[in-house]
């Protein structure tokens, strides 16, 4: 009954769906009357495209992107493409199961080096053959640091930033189309407002993210000896592990370097041993001028509905719904391999800690 209420309390805020269908050709005309420049396309379709979706954004970006499959080697032949390694355990673990396996296929996945790759899958396969033959069914291209190309300067291996963005705007999906277009157009017009004027107040060069990361290397950095070779080559030695670093082509063979553009523990360490400065090292990317130039860009605001221009294109149809038969779910679900941080000991009314039924402590 509280469902029905505030469902039905939804409608009279926001309109109905179809009512909304049929503003959808206005809210185009009215999104390019306010953003000179923009491209918006409105095709009525009732199934997902995602090839006439990704042309479109190809068009738009004017370079290749990576993406979705299958659809990218028939838009984009040739293209870099990756899985969500979290998401990749998910289902692994349903077949085999056990902490030490988790840890060797996340060894495998962050092994910067294809030797290295090799290394771990072995002793996975010495522990279970059938788990082994299952990762190595899986393109380690699509999944191992060890494989990833230097074009990106990307190696992170889950798509925690898809689901940041996805967890902002989880509210918004269960209503109305334009409402939902609205409610992502608004949200992204704030937050571009608040990044452009925080990247006017910070006077460094490197962002602090990547400043705070290259430290935390740093801290270990000393715990290997540089021997120079000529130029800017060196050879870096902890132990019976040996790394060649080039600082001139930026490259150090653990690959770590090339993969994110941040210099990893070895070229640090030679970095320090010359006295040089750290931030002609980092990847351009990661530098303020990058960042302003991602929010040099304006969403102008629009107007409500009773100002937008009448268009004459016809009305996009509704397309099918199905009504679920439970309760709209907004809390997302936590993925396996997440365990909440919460204290396991806890006060009772007595005011006496309660002992641990998990760990007797």
């Amino acid at each position: 009954m509280a469902a029905r209420s505030r469902q039905a309390t939804l409608y009279e805020i926001q309109g109905t769906y179809w009512k909304q269908y049929k503003m959808i050709a206005d809210y185009c005309s009215e999104l390019l009357r306010a953003n000179p420049g923009s491209s918006v396309t409105l095709k009525s379709e009732t199934k997902d495209t995602w090839k006439w979706f990704l042309q479109l954004l190809i068009d738009d970006f004017g370079a290749e992107i990576t993406g979705l499959l299958p659809t990218f080697d028939e838009v984009i032949p040739g293209v870099d493409r990756r899985f969500c390694v979290r998401h990749l355990y998910s289902n692994f673990r349903k077949k085999f199961p056990g902490l030490h396996l988790k840890q060797l296929m996340w060894r495998c996945a962050k092994a910067t080096h294809w030797k290295e790759w090799e290394r771990e899958m072995a002793v996975i396969r010495k522990i279970n053959v059938e788990a082994h033959r299952h990762l190595n069914a899986i393109p380690p291209r699509c999944w191992s640091r060890s494989r990833f190309n230097f074009d990106s300067k990307y190696d992170t291996l889950v798509s925690n930033m898809c689901e940041s963005f996805n967890g902002a705007i989880v509210e918004s999906k269960e209503k109305p189309i334009v409402t939902i277009l609205e409610e992502i157009r608004v949200y992204l017009m704030s937050r571009w407002a608040v990044n452009r004027e925080l990247i006017q107040k910070f006077n460094g060069t490197v962002l602090p993210c990547i400043r705070k990361k290259i430290e935390r290397r740093g801290m270990s950095a000393g715990e290997r000896r540089p021997y120079w070779s000529a130029a800017q080559t060196y050879e870096v030695v902890n132990g019976l592990n040996k790394f060649a670093v080039d600082l001139s082509a930026h490259e150090c063979s653990c690959r770590k370097w090339q993969l994110s553009g941040i210099p990893c523990t070895h070229a640090i360490n030679c970095i320090n041993f010359k006295g040089l400065d750290m931030d002609a090292y980092v990847d351009d990317c990661y530098k303020k001028p990058a960042y302003v130039k991602c929010y040099d860009s304006v969403i102008n605001p629009l107007n409500g509905p009773d100002l937008w221009e009448k268009t004459n294109f016809d009305d996009v149809m509704l397309p099918p719904y199905r009504k679920p038969s439970h309760r709209p779910v907004k809390k997302r679900k936590r993925g396996p391999d997440k365990v909440e941080d919460r204290s396991q000991s806890h006060l009772s009314r007595r005011g006496q800690i309660q002992r641990c039924s998990k760990c007797g402590e």
